[in-house]
């Protein structure tokens, strides 16, 4: 296939491709590969979940199975020099030799048993293993959000988006957060809330560099019980709007406070409303 100069050409995930210049063309060529799947399949999630799976099943208190030696003499009857040839793929008279009760039969069966008995051993615990992976899927699927916000970039807002922010308002430090203040997130999925060592931590990408990996991630940390608030915050997305009041947490001066930290970082738009929480300049 010929590309000429504007054109786009689109390749199925995985199909085998390389891009080279015409012989007769001693012009300088240049293609750029997008690729919107890198590091988002099934086999990257599972790469990363089944290494801590394997962990922390031999770790667990419950079941000492994983640390228990091998069967004692199992490399004389496991591996592919112990594979016993299928019966269909052999000759009838071959066949028929396999189905005697001959010595060296009897110790094949022998082994036939042994072999059984090993695999069964280890699908026990692999099935254990595949347990332990589903309970961390939640734990890897925030591993995997973790670092593509740190690699991302950052949100290009509109002006409009802009000016709802700290970052686009120039008199965002005298505009006090209030009970009825509007909020919500500027754009859907420019904030990750997870759970670390009993802390509630955000990342987010709003302070990304154009360039790859250009600024470190720097994450916010709450306490156990804002995460609730946060949770609300970072998934009320656009056209809707929450009330400040109306998060979850105990006292007003937390909820002000968690929705100030995250309107300085710039990841949150807010309105003022009145005292009915409707917006302002929606008023009649």
């Amino acid at each position: 296939i010929t590309l000429e100069e504007g054109d786009l050409l689109y390749m199925p995930r995985g199909w085998i491709h390389q891009a080279c210049t015409l012989k007769d063309n001693n012009q300088h060529s240049l293609h750029l590969t997008v690729s919107a799947m890198q590091q988002w399949a099934w086999v990257d999630l599972l790469e990363m979940v089944m290494p801590d799976a394997v962990e922390a099943a031999a770790m667990s208190d419950s079941s000492t199975s994983l640390r228990q030696g091998l069967p004692r003499g199992f490399m004389e009857y496991m591996g592919v020099m112990y594979e016993e040839t299928k019966d269909e793929k052999l000759p009838d008279s071959l066949r028929r030799l396999t189905e005697e009760e001959t010595e060296e039969n009897i110790h094949k069966k022998e082994i036939a048993i042994l072999q059984d008995r090993f695999r069964a051993e280890a699908k026990k615990r692999i099935m254990m293993i595949a347990k332990t992976a589903l309970d961390m899927v939640d734990a890897t699927c925030d591993l995997m959000a973790k670092r593509f916000i740190s690699e991302r970039q950052p949100p290009a807002l509109t002006a409009s988006e802009t000016a709802l922010t700290s970052i686009g308002d120039d008199t965002a430090n005298a505009k006090p957060i209030l009970p009825n203040t509007l909020c919500r997130l500027i754009r859907p999925g420019v904030g990750r809330l997870v759970l670390e060592d009993g802390k509630a931590v955000v990342f987010h990408c709003a302070d990304n560099s154009r360039e790859y990996l250009g600024n470190p991630v720097s994450p916010l940390e709450f306490e156990m019980d804002d995460g609730p608030a946060l949770e609300q915050l970072l998934t009320t997305n656009e056209p809707d709007w929450i009330v400040v009041n109306d998060l979850y947490h105990d006292t007003i001066e937390d909820k002000i406070a968690i929705t100030q930290a995250l309107y300085d970082e710039g990841i949150l738009a807010i309105k003022q409303a009145d005292e009915n929480g409707r917006e302002e300049d929606q008023k009649e």
